[in-house]
């Protein structure tokens, strides 16, 4: 009998997983058919090298994704040869590595594709103040939810191919490390293009604005590192309450100055476009990690959450 409700407990699950990697799929194919078309009708779409890659890669990702809907939606025999086997797992790791390679070339703002460069100084000023601002929304905002979405997928997959649960706490915990991640990446690189393209070039722009640019670059690498470690230590129920306590607080810290200094006044990311939304996502991810982890630490609300099957998930280890 227990074994029959074990059973049911895992068949429940598993359909809740489907259901959530179904409807995931489902928006990577309309953000993919956006995507294109967004392109497509791009004026800026010169149909070089780099514009035949984005439109190879979206028009892949429409095809794939979209067969992936079809093998979801019912129970055919497409559905049981690729539901959940290691052909679902190849098409999504595909899939996140085409949209590493695209996502590049899409905000690189020397193509002018989803990003371009514009000088913020007044005409006659001593430096053009060049900084990357969106130029094309629905190219820009349609890409990274490609690239979110089959990082998603790719992400659900592991983790039910791993035995892990689809609801808790720990989930969440887990999840927000990995954005803080993802944009302490951004930053690294958003940074490096500014000090390449712009801090170079004589007039480029002013020295205070290279020396935020400098910090917003010290700020990424340290919170890739520190959050690449806590996350995976955290999927691995290794890490410790007291080190991923002190080290949220030490990410809520830097990202606080970073943001400041990258959006405000002379910072190199005033503008809406990567830098910026990177540098407030790091803050504000850093501080929902801040706050998740101290309310494990101090016990507040409980040190457990119980799953929909009734599993307790535990987030950290007790010291």
């Amino acid at each position: 009998m227990a074994d029959n409700a074990a059973s049911s407990s895992l068949a429940a699950e598993s359909s809740v997983v489907d259901r959530r990697r179904l409807s995931t799929w489902a928006l990577l194919a309309l953000f993919s058919a956006l995507c294109l078309t967004a392109h497509e009708t791009d004026d800026q779409n010169t149909k070089n090298k780099q514009n035949k890659w984005i439109t190879a890669c979206t028009s892949v990702s429409v095809a794939f994704s979209f067969l992936s809907v079809v093998a979801h939606v019912g129970g055919n025999a497409l559905g049981s040869m690729f539901v959940g086997t290691i052909a679902e797992g190849i098409v999504a790791l595909i899939l996140v590595g085409m949209w590493a390679g695209c996502l590049p070339v899409v905000m690189d703002p020397s193509y002018g594709l989803g990003q371009m460069y514009v000088g913020k100084s007044a005409y006659g000023a001593e430096t053009a103040d060049y900084q990357a601002t969106i130029s094309n929304a629905n190219l820009y905002f349609t890409a990274w939810g490609c690239g979110v979405c089959a990082l998603t997928v790719l992400a659900m997959y592991v983790r039910e191919r791993l035995g892990g649960g689809v609801t808790g706490g720990g989930m969440g915990y887990t999840a927000k490390w990995y954005l803080l991640m993802l944009a302490s990446v951004v930053v690294i690189i958003e940074s490096m293009r500014f000090k390449k393209d712009v801090c170079a070039i004589e007039g480029g722009t002013e020295d205070v604005t290279c020396a935020r640019n400098t910090y917003g670059l010290i700020t990424g690498c340290i919170g890739l590192a520190i959050s690449f470690f806590i996350s995976l230590f955290s999927s691995l129920g290794k890490d410790s309450a007291l080190i991923t306590t002190a080290s949220s607080f030490l990410m809520a810290a830097l990202y606080t100055v970073c943001a400041g200094l990258l959006t405000f006044e002379n910072g190199p990311a005033t503008y809406v476009g990567n830098h910026y939304f990177s540098a407030w996502a790091g803050f504000f991810i850093s501080f929902a990690v801040f706050g998740s982890v101290l309310k494990e630490f101090l016990g507040v609300g409980g040190q457990q959450t119980t799953t929909s099957s009734g599993v307790d998930d535990v987030e950290m280890n007790n010291i």
